[in-house]
């Protein structure tokens, strides 16, 4: 990795750390730049703003998500064990980062374009591993459906509702952190349901 690359990831790093721990709002990019022994004129070399730092952010933190997703569901054996897997990843990376993604909110309309692409990439990414799974359980004789991308569809439109469902009661935009186990609760019980319903009766 070149110099410019690793003092680009080392913003990165740190400005996660921080709008993790911290949320967008209260993060500065004088504190990004502390934690690192940068100059603030450096930081602002590689990020005109604290804005696009936290679309990289955001960027970073999907990559590793996806390659931890990769691997552990490569680990699974069962297609029913991958989705399950999938969803409790999924949980343990919003629990983690919580106040990096609730940021999303305070910049509501805002939200930078380059952003919007990374979420839809992101969920994009979702339905492929789905989908493969569900191919996965066919191929193995597990699961039994004639359409698996429909069956995908289904599933994660499910799961949008559960998320919808549960916010509109209680009348909040962004779940707060006890929302969120009541959604994986919920979704984990879903897929349990949904799969044994697809179990193939061979």
């Amino acid at each position: 990795m070149e110099n410019q690359d690793k003092k680009r990831v080392l913003i990165i790093e740190a400005a996660l750390k921080r709008f993790a721990h911290y949320g967008l709002s209260k993060t500065t990019m004088t504190e990004i730049a502390k934690d690192i022994s940068f100059s603030k004129a450096l930081l602002y070399y590689y990020f005109p703003d604290k804005l696009s730092l936290y679309v990289s952010t955001i960027e970073y933190l999907m990559q590793i998500m996806s390659r931890d997703l990769v691997r552990s569901i490569d680990k699974t054996t069962t297609s029913t064990e991958g989705v399950l897997k999938l969803l409790q990843k999924r949980q343990s990376y919003i629990q983690k980062y919580y106040n990096l993604f609730e940021s999303n909110q305070i910049i509501g309309n805002d939200l930078p374009k380059g952003l919007n692409e990374k979420f839809q990439r992101a969920r994009t990414f979702e339905t492929i591993i789905l989908s493969s799974l569900f191919s996965r359980g066919i191929a193995s004789g597990e699961l039994a459906m004639e359409d698996p991308k429909l069956a995908t569809d289904i599933f994660i439109d499910a799961l949008s509702g559960i998320h919808f469902n549960i916010l509109t009661k209680d009348k909040n935009i962004h779940p707060a952190k006890e929302q969120f186990k009541q959604i994986f609760m919920k979704e984990r019980m879903f897929a349990e349901i949904f799969l044994s319903g697809l179990q193939s009766k061979h």
